[in-house]
């Protein structure tokens, strides 16, 4: 099913030489749909830096009780890679993490690679993962105030030729649900922990790296790009590459041949645990002397998505955009 297409202005930056093509996303202000309200924080790759994760709820609580803001948050989301390994002691020690922070409407989580990472079979980590967050499968649809808000996951661990399997079952889902969440008004939220080629910051983008270039099978990356393609309703939600999100390619719009013109809108949603960044020499290098604390708030308002992104470490907006959809 094909929406209406979504009103947004395209950043002044050169659209990359690829058969699929990629702009940055930027500020748009047409006149916003009637429809419901909803505020979404969210981070991303806590990967066991629980002081940076206390400081961020801290700081997202007082986001919520800013007389001038949008209020508090009617949902956290944790976007992969909450626990460095996935034993049970690093879920007993985020949950804990958590629970002694501000309290919260409700959290909501994506399954990341560093979910599998004990050795210990598949189905093991991921029941472990769905029993400490509440989640009812590695992926689903949580609607948030009425705005559907639909989790992808990998359900297998990592191998040598992609990060994340989600199977034909979970496309096939996916397929479904996507155009029952189209069916109403304004956008539909889309979590994965897992980013497709040429879209956020690391990913081909205008940093001109490729580190992170084979997240799914090539199959399986193919039909999911495919499927969002021909909805320009879909906010697309990525970590896992720690850029910074101050980069002029951490929100673009993907268009897909054959899919919609407008394509969709992808957004990196950064990372609590080390910055990562591209050498002159296209590798990918840390930067340990740089406190990396980001994270986004959603502000969902009829058909007008507002996403501004936070640098918690230097108590800044670094970014912000403005998405509508319809109209």
């Amino acid at each position: 099913m094909t929406r209406p297409s979504p009103r947004i202005r395209l950043l002044a930056a050169a659209v990359l030489a690829l058969s699929l093509a990629v702009a940055p996303a930027a500020l748009a202000a047409p006149p916003p749909q009637a429809g419901p309200r909803a505020v979404l924080d969210v981070v991303s790759d806590v990967q066991g830096d629980l002081p940076d994760l206390a400081h961020t709820l801290a700081d997202l609580d007082d986001l919520g009780r800013d007389a001038d803001g949008p209020g508090p948050a009617d949902a956290l989301v944790v976007n992969g890679d909450l626990v460095p390994s996935g034993t049970v002691a690093e879920y007993e020690a985020f949950t804990a993490a958590l629970a002694a922070g501000p309290p919260r409407a409700r959290t909501l989580a994506a399954i990341g690679n560093h979910e599998y990472y004990t050795g210990e079979p598949d189905a093991v980590l991921t029941e472990r993962f769905l029993r400490y967050t509440g989640m009812p499968a590695p992926y689903h649809r949580s609607d948030v105030r009425g705005v559907p808000v639909l989790f992808l996951g990998s359900v297998a661990a990592p191998d040598d030729d992609a990060y994340a399997v989600l199977g034909d079952e979970q496309l096939d889902w996916f397929d479904r649900e996507l155009d029952r969440a189209s069916a109403r008004p304004g956008p539909v939220l889309v979590f994965s922990h897992h980013p497709l080629l040429d879209t956020v910051s690391g990913i081909r983008g205008a940093t001109g790296a490729d580190n992170y270039c084979c997240q799914y099978p090539r199959p399986e990356h193919d039909r999911l790009l495919q499927i969002m393609g021909d909805h320009p309703d879909v906010v697309f939600l990525t970590g896992h590459t720690h850029y910074d999100l101050g980069l002029d390619d951490w929100a673009v719009r993907r268009t897909v041949p054959g899919g919609h013109p407008e394509g969709f809108t992808a957004v990196n949603t950064g990372s609590l645990q080390t910055q990562w960044s591209t050498a002159p020499d296209g590798s990918e290098v840390a930067a340990p002397t740089r406190a990396m604390n980001q994270g986004l708030r959603l502000v969902v308002d009829g058909g007008r998505t507002v996403v501004e992104a936070h640098d918690f470490a230097a108590d800044t907006v670094v970014n912000r955009i403005e998405i509508t959809t319809g109209g």
